[in-house]
């Protein structure tokens, strides 16, 4: 079985918990212009307008352009595909005339990305071609089918990205044997993007800023394309790298530390900041379980620093990880608006999140991040944490 048949079983099941009647992804260009949920119930792009409809019982409809159609037919995906030449629209119509569902759920969220993907372009061409009748009333956002949809991971996505993280695991290895002073960051991660190309891997997300490459107190701190900072002994080493491996993803943290002369161990300011951060991220890794709620989690892990003695951080504990780094559906965020109802949603076991936060210190930023799965009754590693900062040199 497919990935996206995996998937498809997965949306009509939880059509059936929503009580939703039908799921329509409206579509066109996907190349140009991709909808974050196709993929996984697609396996390939569509040129024309195209309309994928799940229904609660079990229906699988596919209305799609001449030309199209060949290709959803070989992909086994859609055990009814419905061609048209000219206009969408009387198929369309039809087909709801048939089904009459009572609601129909579209790819539209103010909260979260990864469930608005319908453009308002084409949301106005679906109100133009269903005009006259009852189903307009009907649209609601697919928000939290989708969200569900992508934290339950299947066995087959959970394989693949296990595999991301060995992969991510082994270039961070390889950083380790290479790594030393008078290296700049862009150089860091040059090396790392020509391993990444000989092991045909994917960058999780820009892959100018993939890795993103910390040296010491003076470099940027967050999103930023490495430059001309230099490795320097005192200096910490902080890597943000996450691979993409056959449409899945990993997002790490690793930490090195370069000893300066006469130094035997790494200082009290690095090894004090890392048991701070690895404090907080257990305590949100303590809390974080299926029905609680995000921003639950990301309390627990930033009451913690902050008890420590260290600053808030300023951004969400974690994500969730999947096809992509940042993979939609709840996050474990605190309460702001920049985040809208994400934190509010409930965790669904099967869900791999990230749990990541750093502090600046006076020897760079002390950072970690790492991957967790969603069990029945918490949550368990599904990469392995770094335990304590990496040193080199002296």
């Amino acid at each position: 079985m497919s990935i996206q048949q995996e998937k498809i079983a997965q949306a009509i099941n939880i059509l059936n918990e929503l009580q939703l009647d039908c799921w329509l992804t409206f579509v066109r260009e996907t190349d140009e212009q991709p909808d974050p949920a196709l993929k996984l119930i697609v396996n390939h792009d569509l040129t024309w307008h195209s309309c994928f409809l799940l229904t609660r019982q079990g229906e699988c409809i596919a209305i799609v352009a001449r030309y199209d159609d060949d290709l959803v037919k070989q992909s086994k995906l859609y055990t009814t595909v419905l061609r048209y030449t000219e206009d969408i629209g009387p198929l369309l119509r039809e087909t709801l005339q048939r089904l009459n569902p009572a609601s129909i759920a579209l790819n539209y969220s103010t909260s979260d990305v990864a469930a608005d993907g319908l453009t308002h372009g084409m949301y106005l061409q679906l109100v133009e071609a269903l005009k006259d009748t009852p189903f307009v009333e009907h649209f609601v956002s697919s928000a939290p089918l989708i969200s569900r949809l992508r934290s339950r991971k299947t066995p087959s996505e959970l394989a693949l990205m296990s595999h991301a993280i060995l992969e991510t695991d082994q270039l961070f290895s390889m950083v380790t044997g290479f790594l030393h002073p008078g290296m700049t960051e862009r150089e860091t991660s040059e090396r790392i993007h020509a391993e990444m190309e000989r092991r045909r891997l994917g960058a999780a997300w820009s892959y100018a800023s993939c890795p993103g490459v910390k040296f010491g107190p003076n470099t940027l701190f967050g999103h930023g394309i490495p430059g001309d900072i230099q490795m320097e002994p005192g200096f910490i080493a902080s890597l943000d790298l996450g691979v993409s491996y056959q449409g899945y993803c990993s997002d790490m943290q690793r930490l090195w530390y370069a000893l300066q002369p006469g130094e035997k161990t790494i200082p009290e300011v690095v090894q004090r900041a890392f048991a701070a951060v690895r404090g907080a991220i257990e305590a949100g890794k303590e809390t974080l379980r299926p029905g609680i709620q995000g921003w639950q989690v990301d309390e627990a892990a930033r009451s913690f620093l902050v008890h420590s003695g260290y600053p808030e951080y300023q951004h969400a504990l974690g994500h969730s990880v999947g096809r992509h780094a940042h993979d939609g559906g709840p996050v474990l965020g605190p309460r702001w608006a920049r985040y809208g109802e994400t934190p509010y949603a409930p965790i669904e076991e099967g869900s791999v999140y990230t749990l990541e936060l750093g502090v600046m210190t006076e020897r760079g930023y002390v950072s970690q991040e790492d991957e967790v799965l969603v069990t029945a009754n918490g949550c368990e590693w599904f990469s392995q944490p770094q335990e304590y900062v990496i040193p080199y040199g002296s």
